[in-house]
C-alpha cells in the first residue's frame, strides 16, 4: 500500500503553494473575522481571486463549469489554504452547496447560482437550526406551504453563521405536518434578497458577530428553488451530514499544525522569558502529544477522503473523526494558554500579543466547535450505533 501522494498531486500541492506565496493570504481584507474552524475569515476579494483559478469548481463537472480534477485535489487545496490560514469561508459553503444543486437542483437553480458561485461571488449560510431544534432537527418548526408555483415559508432560524454576509440560505422547513416527522421535511435554497426575510445578529465569545438569528415572514419562495422532492429532505439531509462533517473538520489539523508550529518557535525564542518552557519537561511534554494528536488527526482525515475518493460510502467515520477534530483544537489552546501564560488571553489586537491572539481566539471560539454540526455527545452515540451496532 503507498502512504504518499502522486506525482501529480504533489504537482498540484506545489501549484497551490506558489499561488498562495504570490497572494499572501494575510494582504487580503477580511468582512469577518477567523472562528478558528480552519477556514480561516471571511473575504469576498480572496474567493474572486480563487474563483479566477478555477479552483472553486475544482472538482465539478465539466458541463457545469468545472475542471472535473479528482477529489484528492481538493483534499490538497483544503489542506493549503487551512495550513496558510487563507480567508476561504466566504466560498467554502457555497462550494458545498454546489454539490447538492447539481445532483438535485432545478435548471432554473443551476443556472442561476453555478456560475457565480465558482466566481466566488455567491455565498452561502446553513438555515437548519432553530431555538428548539438544534441537535434534534427533526424538531423544526418553520413551514414552508405551498401556494401555486410557490411555497411560503415562515419561521425563525438560529446560529446561521455569516447569514448576514451571505447571499443563499440552505434551509430545511416542514412541508407536511401530517405524517411521521421524519416524512415531512423538505430542503430549499432561499435567496436572501427575497422580501420578508430579517437578519439580527448574535455576538459570540470572542466578541465579533459569527452567529445570526434569521426571521421569515410569508417569503415566497418560488418552486424551482426546492432541492429534489417535496418531504425528502429529512433523507438528503442524513447522507449528507457524514460529509459535511467531514469537510467541515478536514481543514482543523493543517490549522492547527500552523499555531502548534508557531507555540514551538516561541518557545524556542531566546528572546522572552518563556524560553524557561524549552527546558520544561510538562512543556516539552505537552506539545510532543499535540503534535502526535495533529499528525493522527491529519491521517484520520486523509484515511477517510481516501475512501471517499474509490467511492465508498460513509456511515460513521466523519462522525467519529470531527469529535477528535474539535477536541484536539480544545486541546491545542489549553496548551496554548499554558506556553504563553497571561499573554495568551490578549486579543489580536493588543500591542504585547503573542501569535496575533490566535490562542486566544481558538480558547473562546473552540467550545462551540463541539457543538456546530451536531454536538460531541450525539456525534459519538453516532458511531456507538453505526460503528459498533450498539442499541439506541
Amino acid at each position: 500500500m503507498e502512504f504518499q501522494f502522486t506525482p501529480e498531486q504533489q504537482d498540484f500541492r506545489r501549484e497551490v503553494k506558489d499561488f498562495l506565496k504570490q497572494n499572501p493570504p494575510e494582504t487580503f481584507p477580511l468582512q469577518n473575522e477567523d472562528s478558528g474552524f480552519g477556514f480561516g475569515g471571511w473575504s469576498r476579494e480572496f474567493s474572486r481571486k480563487l474563483g479566477e483559478k478555477g479552483w472553486i469548481a475544482l472538482t465539478w463537472p465539466k458541463e457545469y463549469g468545472g475542471l472535473a480534477r479528482p477529489l484528492m485535489h481538493k483534499l490538497v487545496l483544503l489542506e493549503e489554504m487551512a495550513y496558510h490560514h487563507a480567508p476561504f469561508f466566504a466560498h467554502f459553503l457555497a462550494e458545498s452547496t454546489a454539490h447538492i444543486i447539481i445532483e438535485r437542483g432545478s435548471k432554473t437553480l443551476k443556472e442561476e447560482t453555478l456560475s457565480s458561485i465558482a466566481k466566488g461571488e455567491t455565498s452561502f449560510w446553513l438555515a437548519f437550526s432553530e431555538p428548539d431544534a438544534g441537535t434534534d432537527l427533526l424538531n423544526i418548526s418553520s413551514t414552508a406551504v405551498e401556494d401555486g408555483d410557490y411555497f411560503v415559508l415562515n419561521g425563525q432560524k438560529i446560529w446561521s453563521s455569516n447569514s448576514h454576509l451571505a447571499h443563499y440560505g440552505y434551509l430545511l422547513a416542514r412541508t407536511d405536518q401530517n405524517v411521521p416527522r421524519h416524512k415531512g421535511v423538505s430542503m430549499f435554497i432561499v435567496p436572501k434578497r427575497l422580501p420578508g426575510i430579517s437578519v439580527t445578529g448574535l455576538i459570540n465569545l470572542a466578541g465579533f458577530r459569527w452567529h445570526n438569528q434569521v426571521f421569515f415572514d410569508n417569503v415566497r419562495v418560488p418552486r424551482d428553488y426546492l432541492i429534489g422532492e417535496k418531504n425528502q429532505g429529512f433523507y438528503y439531509l442524513l447522507k449528507g451530514l457524514e460529509y459535511d462533517r467531514f469537510w467541515g473538520r478536514f481543514v482543523k489539523a493543517p490549522y492547527c499544525q500552523r499555531i502548534l508550529e508557531q507555540l514551538i518557535q516561541y518557545v524556542r525564542d531566546a528572546s522572552h522569558q518563556s524560553n524557561a518552557h524549552a527546558h520544561s519537561v510538562l512543556i516539552r511534554h505537552r506539545l510532543a502529544e499535540m503534535a502526535i494528536e495533529v499528525e493522527a488527526c491529519r491521517l484520520l482525515f486523509y484515511s477517510i477522503g481516501w475512501a471517499m475518493s474509490k467511492g465508498r460510502e460513509l456511515s460513521y467515520e466523519s462522525s467519529g473523526a470531527k469529535v477528535f477534530a474539535d477536541e484536539m483544537g480544545l486541546r491545542l489552546a489549553d496548551v496554548g494558554m499554558q506556553v504563553l501564560g497571561l499573554y495568551g488571553q490578549l486579543e489580536p489586537d493588543s500591542k504585547h500579543t503573542a501569535l496575533k491572539g490566535k490562542i486566544e481566539r481558538l480558547y473562546l471560539t473552540g467550545r462551540g466547535h463541539t457543538i456546530a454540526g451536531g454536538t460531541s455527545e450525539v456525534v459519538r452515540n453516532t458511531v456507538a450505533m453505526r460503528g459498533l451496532g450498539m442499541p439506541r
